[in-house]
């Protein structure tokens, strides 16, 4: 067992590069979830971060550095403001003080809250003064959208609506609410471009305005993330104070979180010397005016991060580029600059399009131009504009203030399409004749990482299903789908359900974490979609908890059904199926269906032209199947009952004569495919 203090041992520090574990923290069980960190960063998806981070404080050159001190960092800031007109759209003077709240912090200022018994970890904190473009800036981008309502699953789309270079800026969003009560969460470092950055809510973003009763310190904690520390409680008390935890020799370990500022509390006994919990130390949970202090193996850790993967960010080239180097004169007032934004610039006719203002340096009044759109023109601030046209359209807005004012046209910015019909039901996606995605069906992969493919160890119906590998996906937060092709709904049957099934299975690598499943439909063109079913934790799990890839058995596959009944007159409809990583394992699915095809009697002269006919009709226990020499062979055929079940597929090569005595009386759909092209035909099947 090791003692603390901060001359830990270069060999013993290789040792702990060779021996990490990444301990899971412990279950936050009381009161509002301050940081949503442990769910979002399972413990394996850590690993290559760790290593890089590891082996730079094992470098002789920063054991050196970390005696001596390094120079001071500067690291430039963004803020993102993403409001909705409430008080969570906050000032820039509450900005400003939490800025100035992480330098107290970090920098252990004298004389302020965060002068604790810590250390100086020499990181500042900046608000950039010029944006990537060069143009002069608060640091500050304020849009006015609903998305303020925060869900973490969501979080890419904030990147979606404001940006800047994370390799020369620090994202900070500020959002009115994050689901599930969380104060606010951070990336890890070496996380994908588009994920890094830190969401915090208003109400605890500073210690003025709407953040009055805080004292900022939970963005101090966050960045601590950012900057690649754990919580002091990560992995309870563990073996050993080094390899163990927080992997901080001198933080003691600590079995949970503490609420409190209770300075007796020592809740581990197996660090030597046995010191208290360290409950002033920002990466616990006790209230901010307990916290103010990070230790000497923290700042190796921090130091370690910018030495590496964040190497850019506080180099004396982009202080330059951004504003944040001493020697920066800013102008007396930034000029103006136009800016906008949409999360829909692709829609069907009709469709609705909400675009956002995000101008730098407060605009006043605002003159937008949208040909092709329904009003042409708006003066406000955060217009929605209805398309009637097909076309490529150019959007154009003049921003202006008392300064100046500015124009930024960009063209063909909106795309009008004609919603068409979709497909006709049934629908069926079995992955069964090896092409992938199948025609028609598309699949999303905004990381261009681990996503959907064909998979042909462990499918429902053999021989392949679609999985995707959450075990090995480290990109946490990942929204991957499988988007099935346009459906028209209305060509249902009218006498029967109209249901969606399919089947999955799951298991996880980690009973306190679980990947999601979400199945969406839109009405409009793929604009908005709506949830129509979600799934995660015991209600996702099929299989039992395990660290090795999961492989589903016959047993561990479960059937879902989705009533889709109020959608039945839609004629254009995407259905999704979104799977969302958090680091678990193996997800599949099946023998997506849709049921519903037109009703059709293949007996009787009207339909004696059709390329397929089934006979005789009613039957009793043989049918035939009979196709023109338009159908190329071979044929697969599908029997389901009137609620879209199904009864039996005959397979890829069916035969002419198909058995259906050991179906029950009643009414039988026959789903036939060849050559890509589908045909239903409803069979009365007698006693």
């Amino acid at each position: 067992m090791m003692s603390y203090g901060s001359s830990f041992p270069k060999q013993a520090l290789s040792l702990l590069f060779l021996s990490i574990q990444v301990g899971l923290s412990a279950q936050i069980t009381i009161g509002e979830r301050p940081c949503l960190f442990d769910e979002l960063h399972p413990s394996h998806t850590l690993q290559a971060a760790e290593s890089h981070i590891r082996a730079a404080i094992s470098r002789e050159e920063l054991a050196d550095q970390a005696e001596t001190g390094p120079e001071i960092r500067t690291v430039p800031v963004v803020v993102h403001i993403i409001h909705n007109g409430g008080s969570e759209n906050i000032s820039k003077a509450q900005i400003e003080r939490q800025i100035q709240i992480l330098n107290e912090d970090y920098g252990k200022l004298p004389g302020t809250p965060g002068d604790g018994d810590g250390v100086d970890t020499r990181v500042r904190f900046c608000l950039a003064k010029t944006d990537p473009q060069g143009r002069c800036t608060d640091g500050i981008v304020r849009l006015k959208t609903t998305l303020t309502n925060h869900q973490p699953v969501d979080r890419a789309t904030l990147k979606n609506l404001s940006f800047w270079d994370n390799t020369r800026y620090l994202n900070i969003y500020i959002v009115k609410t994050i689901s599930g009560n969380v104060g606010g969460y951070s990336s890890f470092p070496y996380a994908p471009p588009n994920e890094d950055g830190i969401v915090v809510r208003h109400n605890l973003f500073g210690d003025i305005g709407t953040a009055a009763a805080s004292g900022g310190r939970t963005t101090t904690h966050e960045l601590g993330h950012w900057f690649g520390l754990y919580h002091t409680f990560n992995g309870g008390c563990g073996q050993d104070t080094c390899t163990d935890g927080d992997l901080v020799c001198d933080t003691p370990p600590v079995v949970n979180p503490n609420f409190s500022c209770n300075l007796s509390a020592n809740s581990c006994a197996n660090d030597s010397p046995n010191l208290p919990d360290q409950v002033r130390n920002y990466m616990d949970y006790t209230p901010d005016d307990c916290k103010n202090l990070f230790t000497q193996g923290q700042k190796d850790r921090i130091m370690a991060t910018l030495d590496t993967v964040r190497t850019l960010i506080w180099s004396f080239d982009n202080l330059a580029a951004t504003g944040c180097d001493s020697t920066y004169q800013p102008p007396v007032v930034c000029s103006l600059a136009a800016d906008f934004v949409t999360l829909t610039q692709a829609v069907c006719l009709g469709g609705k399009v909400y675009f956002m203002d995000r101008s730098l340096n407060v605009a006043t009044s605002w003159q937008w131009s949208f040909p092709g759109g329904n009003p042409a023109t708006s003066t406000l601030q955060n217009p929605t504009i209805q398309y009637d046209s097909l076309g490529a359209y150019p959007v154009t807005l003049i921003a202006a203030n008392s300064t100046g004012a500015d124009t930024l046209l960009v063209e063909n910015y909106i795309s009008v399409t004609e919603p068409g019909i979709g497909h006709a039901l049934p629908f069926i996606a079995n992955f069964d004749d090896g092409v992938f995605p199948p025609v028609g069906t598309d699949i999303f992969n905004p990381d261009l990482g681990i996503s959907w493919e064909k998979d042909s160890l462990g499918a429902h119906s053999a021989p392949f299903s679609a999985r995707i590998d959450n075990l090995i996906n480290i990109n946490y937060g990942t929204r991957d789908e499988i988007v099935l092709p346009f459906l028209d709904l209305s060509t249902s049957n009218p006498d029967s359900a109209l249901l969606l099934t399919f089947w999955w299975a799951y298991a996880r690598s980690d009973a306190n974490y679980s990947d999601e499943l979400i199945v969406q439909i839109s009405k409009d063109c793929g604009v908005n979609y709506t949830n129509i079913l979600t799934k995660s934790g015991n209600a996702l799990a099929t299989g039992p908890t395990q660290t090795t890839q999961f492989i589903p058995t016959p047993a561990q596959w479960q059937k879902a059904t989705v009533n889709l009944f109020q959608y039945k007159t839609e004629q254009y409809v995407k259905i999704r199926f979104v799977n969302v990583t958090d680091g678990g394992n193996r997800m599949y699915l099946d023998d997506i269906q849709i049921n519903g095809g037109l009703v059709t009697a293949t007996h009787g002269p009207e339909h004696s032209t059709w390329p397929v006919q089934i006979f005789p009709n009613p039957a009793f226990d043989l049918v035939r199947v009979q196709t023109a020499a338009g159908w190329s062979k071979p044929i697969h055929v599908r029997a389901y009952n009137a609620l879209g079940s199904l009864l039996h597929d005959y397979g890829p090569d069916s035969a002419d004569a198909l058995y259906v005595a050991a179906f029950p009386a009643g009414p039988i759909f026959f789903s036939i495919e060849s050559g890509g092209q589908v045909m239903t035909f409803r069979l009365m099947k007698l006693k």
